[in-house]
């Protein structure tokens, strides 16, 4: 009985993907984590969902923009050498005409975001790229950045990202059955704080 249980929770822990999993649908859960503290503070995408980390070939993550000891934290996607070679795509919501005209894109239906998503390149370096904000069209103080990480073979995820000096704060939408179709738009709103925020 012992090890049946255990199994169980196992196989509960791999499907969730870490322990504040909300079940949407049989196929799509909804993945929220305030990743302040630490020294990982990224969000990495493993091979059965999204968790706090700065691992794998390509993570989104916060860094200082200068070596200026007292440097701004901005926010960044950072891809290595083997980006390029994984079958994996990212795909980041753009709202500049002049940058969406040329990309090639996605676009998600009555998600009320306004824009297309892009398909981000990535090549045989290590990069840094800074990432663009989006505005909340109503509501100023509403901003963060949106993207769409696609894990070959594996699950789709539509993310909400926020950062504000080091704080680092997500929510993703996971869905499981191949397809782009998500239940609704990630909120970072619904993300559990730490009772210890960033210290800067």
């Amino acid at each position: 009985m012992k090890t049946i249980a255990f199994i169980a929770v196992l196989v509960l822990f791999a499907i969730l993907g870490c322990d504040d999993g909300d079940n949407l649908y049989d196929n799509e859960i909804v993945v929220s984590e305030d990743c302040t503290i630490g020294d990982r503070v990224g969000v990495e995408f493993d091979s059965d969902s999204v968790r706090c980390g700065i691992n794998g070939y390509i993570y989104f993550g916060i860094d200082p923009i200068d070596e200026n000891s007292f440097s701004p934290f901005a926010s960044y996607v950072f891809s290595d050498s083997g980006a390029k070679n994984t079958k994996d795509s990212v795909w980041m919501l753009e709202t500049d005409p002049d940058r969406y005209a040329l990309c090639e894109k996605m676009e998600l239906f009555n998600k009320q975001l306004h824009g297309f998503f892009c398909l981000k390149t990535f090549d045989d370096s290590t990069t840094r790229e800074i990432v663009n904000y989006y505005d909340v069209p109503g509501q100023n103080d509403k901003h963060g950045y949106y993207f769409i990480y696609s894990k070959y073979g594996s699950y789709k995820a539509f993310c909400n990202v926020a950062s504000k000096d080091c704080e680092l704060l997500y929510s993703c939408v996971v869905q499981y059955d191949g397809t782009y179709n998500f239940s609704k738009v990630p909120n970072v709103d619904n993300v559990k704080r730490k009772n210890i925020g960033c210290v800067f």
